[in-house]
């Protein structure tokens, strides 16, 4: 069975050129079937395409919707990304890369082949921000688990920032512990709110923590709001969406999560369960559905 290789960029110089290798390879045509990416499906350029054969794909990298449809099923994903020279030129880049890289990465792409530049003011001092905003986009996509040749990393997908912080509780073993202050001096707590968790990790930390405590590589992606949602089962996208964007701003509790957190906290007299110490115990759940 063919692996699918989404060429993006696919009626440009580039894209166009890697269309024209693989199809004029006898080897490469029949390993791979070809999906090109293109921003218009109308172009006389994508009729010449899609009448070679070509699977053809309309999306944008400045529409993150469109980006998921481009690479869903892609074995291998080949990225080049138009320059705009402006002051936004750097964050634009890097925001459509991640936009792309991070969609290939949800849908199982086990390689991506990116169209960069030397990174001048990194490695020579010299400052060119065309060359440079390719390089950083390189460096990023290096930091995701493309080619993974077993099953050691794993990974949490969500579409919020991997540092907003989620308060965690070990609920079955210290929901308890959090009533006793309550049991033992109703007078004192009567109308007061306690704000449950042991304390915040950010799916960033919980991804350093299971990878620490398990000795299995675990990381956090954070992947297209749209991307995110397509994992959903149905009637649940409203729901719970709209829960994680509360958790991430203004916070779980309000945007006075860490210092309720923390004044609940200082009511039990109990121990509280650690992350740590709920993964030690919980290992094999974690990793279950996957072994």
């Amino acid at each position: 069975m063919s692996k699918l290789l989404v060429v993006f960029g696919a009626t440009g110089q580039q894209g166009g050129s890697v269309i024209d290798y693989v199809l004029n390879d006898p080897d490469l045509s029949k390993k791979y079937a070809l999906r090109g990416i293109t921003r218009s499906a109308s172009s006389e350029t994508t009729k010449d395409l899609q009448k070679r054969g070509i699977e053809i794909v309309e999306a944008d990298a400045s529409d993150a919707k469109s980006i998921p449809a481009a690479v869903a099923g892609a074995h291998t994903v080949f990225i080049v990304t138009i320059s705009i020279y402006d002051e936004n030129l750097k964050t634009r880049e890097l925001e459509r890369i991640k936009q792309i890289a991070d969609a290939a990465v949800a849908t199982g792409a086990k390689f991506l082949i990116y169209s960069t530049c030397v990174a001048a003011e990194r490695l020579h001092g010299f400052s060119v921000p065309a060359f440079d905003s390719k390089a950083d986009c390189e460096q990023y996509i290096r930091t995701l688990p493309i080619k993974i040749p077993d099953r050691d990393t794993f990974a949490i997908y969500n579409f919020i920032s991997p540092d907003a912080p989620l308060p965690l509780i070990d609920t079955l073993h210290d929901t308890g512990k959090y009533l006793g202050p309550m049991l033992v001096d109703p007078d004192r707590y009567a109308g007061r709110i306690f704000c449950y968790a042991t304390a915040q990790w950010s799916y960033k930390q919980v991804a350093e923590i299971i990878t620490r405590v398990t000795g299995k590589k675990t990381i956090y992606m954070q992947i297209p709001y749209e991307q995110w949602l397509s994992f959903l089962p149905p009637g649940y996208k409203d729901s719970i969406s709209a829960m994680m964007q509360f958790i991430e701003k203004p916070g779980y509790f309000g945007p006075d999560t860490k210092e309720e957190v923390e004044w609940t906290v200082q009511q039990v007299r109990e121990k509280l369960t650690t992350f740590e110490e709920f993964v030690e115990k919980h290992s094999e759940i974690l990793f279950a559905q996957s072994e």
